[in-house]
């Protein structure tokens, strides 16, 4: 870079601002000379020398500036104001060559240019464009005057694609591209389809055509011009890029396009993909099992196989699948791998497929594995035979707080048991609506007041073992038509804050359908069981008492309005209600209305013949001596319910 002597005095003639920006040094840092580096001329503040760009080792000179600054809108306002003289205007008579003068008259007219720049020709150096015929070249426009339009066509050889790359791109920059532009059409005239618009400085992506000629259109409107641009191009195949990715083997068709044959492991178009494993939840166990194409016979099998020898298969045996190659990441696996999937415990079941097969796409086979409780399995009991060591592993206990309750023998903060639940899910537990509420209004107890205990046998806490589990309690779902006078919707779901731990003496039980209960209700046998609320702590008997359990038979509403009618009392039996007496057949050793237990009956299983336990309704009502009196007891059937519960459930 050189100084000329006329700076400091053009700059005390002019009285520019910006004094304190002092000129700095610049060196050519870009070895093909000119391009973006011309852009060096425009810096935070005037510089007050000439600038020349001279291209390294040919000593030529290839273009002159004056001095200036870029503005907000990326114009160059020139520090010495000279008329006539601009970046890219040199010599007023050819516009876009560079003078081949001397540096110091900036009224030049008449003057020819010596040389026209990269990209123009004629005696004006205004003519540009041209059709190139090549396996590569270059289009290289330096700079340009205003309405300019330039056009070039390339081909290359037939059956072959070319590839177009910009090491340098500045045009006048607009959203829209409607001023100063490149577009690219993927043929050799303009009525080809248009690839991309491209204008400002930012270097657009390599182009590629899909056949074998591009049509570049370069086009400036009456204001504004910048550098200009450089793009090389160069003859390919659509296999010349590699599209095919780890080792993936890229074919050629007729058409020039291309299919990329994947190692095993990969899938896609380009052998992109391989199958990621899916995720699965703790109570899922996965096992990788060893790659395999499983043979599948079509129709055309068996047609093959009669119409060829043994001999002639033997000249063409089947191709083996190929081994994996490589080591995939963490976490993937390799085409037609397969995942057996299995629940860690034996108190789960599993839905979704077993097994899952990675596909070609990228996807897995089937749907995902998910391990849900086991609901309603229990020993199998005879009915008729007292079994008064039986667990039932869905009752859960529900106390509260003693504070209010009118007990003298209880201390203060204590809990007492009041009502049994049925646990239906991990965090889910259907109760009696009249457990949960003020006795005799819809007012829901606080969270705070009750607790859920599951895996309990006996009655006395003191007894129980360290299996049981005390949960918290997170919300209180009354069923919105509860009639706290009538009992009528006597239902209410208790949601879990922890997460139950099935278990052998922690399970669900399951929630029956109409299909299940097809046959008359009437007939049905029904285990009631629970654990007697109004014990008397101070009965010695108290601490061997257990969970209790009786046999009772559902009998018909009237009836039981009549018996209840003949004792002196008025019921009303709803249809959400069902009324139920002792089987004197069957062993019992519990009194329902004393219990605010549960009713479940025995019915086969959704996936198998087994029998499974199933929720049938929760002791609602009854009379103080109804027991003695041998009156039938109330209770809320589940089924009108099962719905709303599931919907509570999720």
């Amino acid at each position: 870079m050189e100084r000329a002597p006329w700076t400091l005095v053009g700059l005390t003639l002019l009285q520019l601002p910006l004094i304190s920006c002092l000129p700095r040094e610049y060196t050519v840092i870009n070895e093909n000379c000119p391009g973006a580096e011309w852009n060096i001329m425009c810096r935070e503040c005037c510089e007050y020398d000439q600038i020349e760009c001279i291209c390294p080792g040919q000593k030529e000179r290839v273009g002159y500036t004056i001095p200036c600054c870029r503005n907000e809108e990326n114009e160059c306002d020139s520090c010495l104001i000279h008329p006539g003289c601009t970046i890219f205007e040199n010599c007023k008579s050819c516009r876009n060559g560079s003078w081949g003068g001397t540096l110091d008259d900036f009224y030049i007219k008449g003057i020819y240019c010596a040389e026209c720049r990269a990209g123009w020709y004629g005696g004006d150096c205004m003519r540009c464009g041209q059709v190139l015929r090549a396996s590569r070249g270059q289009i290289l426009l330096e700079g340009y005057p205003l309405n300019a339009r330039c056009e070039w066509t390339i081909h290359v050889q037939a059956g072959f694609n070319i590839e177009l790359r910009f090491s340098m791109l500045s045009l006048e920059f607009d959203y829209m591209c409607q001023y100063d532009y490149v577009e690219i059409r993927d043929g050799d005239n303009l009525d080809s389809q248009i690839i991309k618009k491209f204008c400002g400085n930012e270097r657009p992506p390599p182009i590629r055509s899909t056949g074998s000629s591009l049509h570049v259109l370069f086009q400036s409107d009456g204001s504004k011009n910048f550098d200009g641009f450089h793009a090389v191009f160069e003859e390919i195949t659509a296999c010349s890029s590699s599209p095919c990715l780890h080792d993936g083997t890229c074919i050629l068709d007729k058409s020039s396009t291309y299919k990329c044959a994947c190692l095993a492991g990969y899938t896609g178009n380009r052998c992109e993909n391989s199958c990621r494993e899916p995720k699965i939840s703790d109570l899922v166990r996965q096992k990788v099992l060893p790659m395999q194409v499983q043979s599948r016979e079509t129709p055309l099998h068996q047609l093959y196989s009669s119409a060829f020898s043994k001999q002639k298969l033997q000249i063409y045996p089947t191709k083996k699948p190929a081994l994996p190659f490589g080591e995939l990441p963490p976490g993937y696996q390799h085409l037609h791998t397969q995942l057996q999937y299995e629940c860690v415990s034996p108190f789960y079941r599993r839905l979704g497929s077993s097994r899952r097969t990675c596909l070609k796409t990228g996807k897995w086979s089937g749907r995902a594995p998910v391990c849900v409780p086991i609901c309603g399995k229990a020993e199998n009991i005879t009915l008729k035979k007292a079994v008064t060591s039986m667990r039932w592993p869905w009752q859960a206990a529900i106390y509260r707080t003693a504070n209010g309750v009118k007990e003298s023998s209880l201390r203060k903060g204590a809990w007492i048991l009041i009502c049994s639940g049925a646990l239906v899910n991990e965090r889910t537990v259907v109760v009696a609506a009249h457990c949960v509420t003020d006795l005799g209004k819809t007012i829901v107890l606080k969270t705070a007041e009750l607790k859920v205990v599951l895996g309990k046998f006996y009655r006395d806490d003191d007894r129980d073992e360290k299996t049981i589990q005390n949960l918290r309690i997170s919300a209180i779902i009354v069923h919105p038509n509860y009639d706290p006078i009538l009992l009528d919707s006597d239902i209410a779901v208790i949601k879990l804050l922890d997460k139950a731990r099935i278990s052998s003496r922690v399970q669900p039980i399951c929630l029956s359908s109409s299909h299940d209960l097809a046959s008359s209700t009437e007939d049905l046998k029904i285990m009631v069981t629970g654990w007697k609320v109004l014990a008397d702590i101070k009965d010695p008997g108290y601490k061997n008492d257990t969970i209790r359990m009786g046999v009772v038979q559902m009998v018909d509403s009237l009836l039981c309005e009549q018996q209840y009618e003949d004792n002196g009392i008025q019921v009303s039996i709803t249809d959400s209600m069902f009324c139920a007496k002792q089987d004197p057949t069957a062993f019992s050793n519990i009194c329902p209305a004393e219990t605010g237990g549960i009713a479940a009956i025995t019915l086969p299983g959704k996936a198998s013949p087994e029998l499974r336990w199933h929720l049938m309704g929760l002791v609602s009502w009854g009379y103080d001596k109804t027991c003695s009196l041998e009156l039938y007891s109330g209770y809320t059937k589940a089924l009108p319910f099962k719905d709303w519960i599931e919907k509570n459930m999720k």
